[in-house]
């Protein structure tokens, strides 16, 4: 049976902070600097919501932030418009309330989603969570869904903070769970510090960790290395030209030989002497023999010139 809430004004003396029920436990205790503007211009739109306890105590179920900036905003105002559900509430209808207290804010993130099907678990089986809540958040009712983000959990809150703040996507998590918890930290840390976007995260997550493999030891003692260190520290270098020049030097320790044929291409190239409207590229990874040619022109009517020269040539490679 779903019992109704009450709206109150509530003593902030009487409500007991707590994480029970947070969707973002590994978050910073203070409260946002928009949202304490918001409340200063104004006010307490949004109530935070409780659980009654006893005569004259509350829980906080949601809500933590709005409590801290109303009291740093609002010293003298002791009491606080709260929604309240009784004590008898069942854990469904509190689930359901924390899930769509949080929906009102925007949806939620692949940790917040983690950490609230980690409570409904607490409550009821897996396959009851996935019938109630999945459709809720537009996801199909698959018990998979909730046993892969329950993996996120094993996360440094450091790494869920950044998947909070979408720094790293959910791919990028995924492949950081399969390092030990000190890679995922350094590789973390040079995620943050180059301010790396996804695809450059993903390319030094893949070169290093292969790379360590092969080297028989971990991604954080590659990376101590004087070679790395001193890209990362480089008091010259910009950001993209040190995670340039750090790929660079994972990509030539790993395929040396791939390396090797690539300088001897491009010397090749440049004893031809190409014009700069002209452009030579090899297959990926030198797996074919056959190159291709690239020309520019300045606009279709130069091409339309030159098209019966380019046809000729074309023949002849056929031929």
């Amino acid at each position: 049976m779903q019992l109704t809430p009450s709206i109150n004004s509530i003593k902030s003396n009487c409500i007991e902070y707590s994480k029970t029920w947070s969707l973002h436990p590994f978050l910073p205790s203070e409260p946002p600097p928009k949202l304490l503007a918001s409340v200063q211009r104004i006010g307490l739109l949004h109530p935070p919501i409780l659980m009654q306890t006893s005569a004259k105590k509350y829980n906080l179920l949601c809500g933590h932030y709005r409590l801290m900036a109303n009291e740093r905003i609002n010293p003298l105002n002791t009491k606080i418009t709260c929604l309240i559900l009784g004590s008898d509430t069942p854990s469904k209808q509190i689930l359901h309330t924390v899930l769509e207290d949080q929906l009102l804010s925007g949806g939620l993130s692949s940790i917040e989603k983690a950490y609230f099907f980690k409570y409904c678990l607490r409550h009821m089986p897996i396959e009851e969570a996935a019938e109630n809540f999945l459709p809720v958040l537009s996801e199909k009712i698959q018990i998979q869904i909730i046993e892969k983000l329950s993996h996120f959990l094993e996360l440094e809150p450091e790494l869920q903070i950044s998947m909070q703040n979408g720094r790293i996507s959910d791919k990028t998590a995924h492949e950081l769970l399969t390092l030990t918890p000190g890679d995922r930290l350094t590789l973390h840390d040079i995620f943050l510090s180059l301010e790396l976007g996804g695809g450059k995260q993903n390319r030094l997550l893949a070169l290093s960790k292969d790379l360590a493999s092969r080297e028989g030891t971990t991604i954080t003692q590659l990376l101590s290395g004087s070679d790395y260190k001193e890209i990362l520290i480089h008091p010259e270098m910009n950001k993209p030209q040190k995670i340039t020049n750090l790929l660079t030097i994972l990509q030539k320790k790993l395929f040396p030989h791939s390396n090797s044929a690539e300088d001897a291409f491009l010397k090749k190239i440049q004893k031809l002497h190409l014009p700069v409207t002209c452009s030579i590229n090899h297959s990926q990874a030198f797996e074919r023999d056959d190159i291709s040619v690239t020309m520019h022109f300045r606009n279709l009517t130069e091409v339309e010139k030159k098209i019966s020269e380019i046809k000729k040539i074309a023949e002849e490679q056929r031929s």
